[in-house]
């Protein structure tokens, strides 16, 4: 990627993030595809207040229009989140170090409020295929990019397959699903001879 395509996506999620109704609204669009009126009801803002920072995030390459609906003489849009801004996507960790550590907070915090939510709901073990799993292990800087790659490919091929599903589900309701992935340098010591189990 040349830097000046880099500097032109860290302004603009910098943008996306200048304004906590834009993450909630981002949050909202995890995992659905939504108006700024079905969003307003979720949330304590206004519907102009809503539409106003929808515009931002449309202008910012973080939402995209999916389709329109007439409304009381008007024409309601629908958008869903783009690829790129899913809370935690790798484009964000291009965002200026000042900015990394909000990134990082509402990563985490959205994941977990989103496990809390399935555990409360009686979901999270509705699936046999339910995958739930961490395992520290140990890498040199080799092993680190050669799994920094693994992630990598993974998270497109989640990517592609939401956007197959979407496709076919047209107007269909589907089912909501959490993919998280996480690979960071673990605080401590490591143990050099520890493997996973």
């Amino acid at each position: 990627m040349s830097e000046r395509k880099a500097a032109r996506i860290d302004q603009d999620l910098v943008k996306a993030l200048a304004h906590p109704v834009r993450v909630q609204i981002l949050e909202a669009l995890q995992s659905r595809v939504a108006s700024p009126t079905e969003i307003s009801k979720g949330m304590e803002e206004s519907l102009g207040v809503i539409s106003y920072h929808a515009n931002t995030l449309v202008e910012c390459g973080c939402i995209e229009l999916v389709h329109t609906r007439p409304r009381r003489g008007a024409l309601e849009h629908f958008y869903r989140i783009a690829p790129r801004s899913f809370i935690g996507h790798q484009d964000w960790r291009r965002a200026p170090q000042t900015v990394l550590a909000g990134v990082t907070d509402a990563t985490i915090a959205t994941f977990v409020d989103r496990v809390a939510a399935a555990v409360d709901a009686g979901t999270i073990d509705g699936r046999a295929e339910t995958t739930l799993c961490w395992m520290p292990i140990t890498v040199d800087d080799a092993g680190w990019k050669e799994l920094a790659a693994v992630m990598a490919r993974a998270r497109k091929q989640a990517a592609a397959i939401h956007a197959k599903s979407v496709e076919r589900l047209a107007e269909a309701e589907g089912t909501a699903a959490i993919v998280g992935f996480a690979g960071f340098e673990a605080g401590g010591s490591p143990d050099p001879g520890g493997s996973p189990t």
